[in-house]
């Protein structure tokens, strides 16, 4: 994300969850406290047999950030031993250049379901989208995957044309992009999972968020969660019977100043277990420590327009999302 971005105050974004503490491969799981969305379940979600888990990370920051080969290591080690049907990575993953290619390249050969977002960040040092397509192995920046039952629609952020953008990284869902969404999201007769890295919901969503939102709206019985990066936060939103999660970054938070980055001891990322029959989503917890001063500590949370304390955490929540 941007410098602009990180300092862009995320009040208007809430939380829900407990962190645990019991350990699991790196991951903990406890009694989940519900969050209901009342809308109809698709009938042919109950056809489809067995739970989906797929390991989650984003804005790990390759180039950028402190040991994030070592956290990418960490991550696959422990969705490794998760068996997961896929991997995400959701943004701001690597710099795609032959400097950087072992990123990919370690993902890549850990799974043979992986999905890549392409977040802000791949397009520094004048990076573009084709330099994503041939480090990561794709043919288009938003596309569809289908895994174990499950539709993954993977959208592009990063996109120019927003009558309201005042400077930085473009943020924005095109129009030949939205008429796409659209038509994936009339004809799919799977559960769907929306893939970004901005936000399309919170303070620093797209700049055509409202739009996106009363699209994915419309759809709401066949949507089960959006998932997004970018904001270096952990969140969860739901707007007109849609869920918008916000995942933290598997590095630090950008505090600026002198200070720049505040990093996280460990590496955060997720498993999510997805149960098609049941609509519903488990997100497995994520507990860290600040490695260093924390936010609070150097005084960030007492700047104008900061964001709340309750989401500037080094952890990933345990929640579990259902639609019934």
């Amino acid at each position: 994300m941007s410098e602009m971005s990180r300092r862009t105050a995320l009040k208007g974004i809430g939380a829900t969850g407990l962190a645990c503490s019991t350990p699991s491969l790196g991951l903990a799981i406890t009694k989940p406290a519900s969050t209901t969305i009342a809308s109809e379940a698709l009938a042919n979600y109950r056809d489809l047999a067995g739970k989906v888990k797929f390991g989650t990370i984003t804005d790990l920051h390759g180039g950028l950030a402190a040991d994030a080969s070592d956290r990418l290591d960490k991550f696959l080690a422990a969705t490794r031993k998760e068996k997961c049907d896929a991997l995400l990575q959701l943004g701001d993953f690597a710099y795609p250049n032959q400097k950087h290619q072992e990123y990919a390249d370690k993902l890549n050969r850990a799974h043979d379901n992986v999905v890549h977002v392409i977040g802000n960040h791949e397009f520094d040092y004048g990076l573009t989208r084709k330099d994503c397509y041939r480090a990561w192995g794709i043919e288009n920046s938003y596309y569809r995957r289908d895994i174990s039952g499950v539709r993954f629609l993977v959208l592009d952020g990063n996109e120019k044309g927003s009558t309201t953008h005042k400077g930085g990284y473009p943020t924005y869902v095109g129009e030949k992009q939205r008429k796409w969404l659209e038509g994936e999201l009339e004809k799919s007769q799977l559960p769907i999972v929306v893939l970004s890295h901005q936000p399309l919901a919170g303070r620093i969503a797209i700049d055509n968020a409202k739009e996106i939102q009363a699209l994915l709206s419309r759809f709401k019985n066949k949507i089960i969660i959006c998932l997004n990066g970018h904001s270096h936060v952990d969140s969860l939103l739901q707007v007109n019977g849609v869920s918008y999660l916000h995942i933290n970054s598997a590095s630090y938070y950008w505090v600026g100043g002198k200070e720049r980055m505040a990093y996280y001891k460990d590496p955060l990322f997720t498993v999510m277990t997805l149960d098609p029959q049941l609509a519903t989503v488990t997100i497995a917890a994520k507990k860290s420590s600040w490695n260093g001063p924390s936010p609070k500590e150097i005084g960030y949370f007492d700047r104008p327009g900061a964001p709340s304390e309750m989401i500037v955490t080094p952890q990933i929540r345990q929640r579990n999302i259902s639609r019934m």
